[in-house]
């Protein structure tokens, strides 16, 4: 479970960043770049994470 946790958080987040902080940079005139982050990449980021630690792609504890 520990392993499952880390990986959704880390991957997450990682996607999370990206989809927030990646359309502000393509596209500064659009106001809901950042809704992608939040809504999009964040929380598929966070089922794919999970998914690799759960299947020990992070290593063992």
């Amino acid at each position: 479970m520990k392993r499952t946790l880390r990986g959704g958080c880390l991957i997450g987040g990682i996607c999370f960043a990206v989809g927030y902080v990646g359309p502000l940079y393509w596209w500064p005139e659009s106001n809901l770049g950042p809704l992608l982050g939040i809504f999009v990449t964040g929380p598929a980021g966070f089922v794919l994470g999970c998914l690799a630690g759960a299947l020990g792609v992070f290593g063992r504890d």
